[in-house]
């Protein structure tokens, strides 16, 4: 499974209606009526593209897998501080969700399922591809462990602690809305006050708290 991948302007319609209504509904209460509809063809041209629903939500998650890894992987391959990296990271993350918020629930949708998609499509992704952006972070978290930049941390409990944080705030926003209804007044305005705090909050949650002793005895 590799990233370049062309797809028509048609397949790209359909891609982000069927995102749209499966976000919504889930595989199993999508209608391809619904789909056609939210796309703007008809059912019988949806048809001649994808075959079935199961195979156009497969489809829709090898599209926005993809696409979501090709965006987050290219930054953490760049030559930079680490904070810098883990500041890149917090905006590309939260940039995609801002644009596209029906991939935090899909991926919900399809976890609460047991991953019975996605999961065998990560481990081929994983087994293709030597530079993917969970691999990539990983590396650079202990890159960065190795030179001093940032305490002992368990490399994968911090991509988990960074992604999380990152996507509860899209998952969450109905109910936090209620809670601070400004953030409903100023959404855009809300998600670059939420990268600043998540990086600032992370990254000084990871470095050293005094600068490491360089003394020798």
């Amino acid at each position: 499974m590799t990233d370049a991948l062309a797809y028509t302007e048609t397949e790209e319609r359909i891609f982000d209606a069927a995102l749209k209504v499966f976000s919504r509904k889930g595989k199993d209460g999508a209608r391809m009526q619904e789909i056609a509809e939210e796309a703007g063809i008809n059912k019988a041209l949806l048809h001649y593209y994808f075959r079935s629903k199961d195979r156009l939500y497969r489809a829709v998650f090898s599209h926005v897998f993809r696409e979501f890894m090709g965006a987050l992987r290219d930054p953490l391959k760049e030559e930079s501080s680490f904070p810098e990296i883990l500041r890149r990271f917090i905006d590309g993350f939260m940039s995609i969700h801002a644009e596209h918020p029906e991939i935090s629930r899909l991926w919900v949708l399809e976890n609460l399922s047991g991953a019975p998609v996605v999961g065998p499509m990560l481990k081929q992704y994983l087994e293709e591809n030597a530079e993917t952006a969970p691999r990539l972070f990983i590396e650079r978290v202990q890159s960065a462990i190795e030179a001093g930049e940032i305490r002992a941390v368990d490399p994968f409990h911090t991509f988990i602690t960074v992604i999380g944080a990152c996507v509860f705030f899209f998952l969450a926003f109905p109910t936090l809305s209620s809670i601070n209804p400004m953030l409903a007044m100023d959404r855009d305005g809300a998600i670059e006050e939420r990268k600043k705090h998540l990086f600032d909050i992370l990254y000084n949650g990871l470095a050293f708290r005094h600068a490491p002793s360089t003394t020798t005895t």
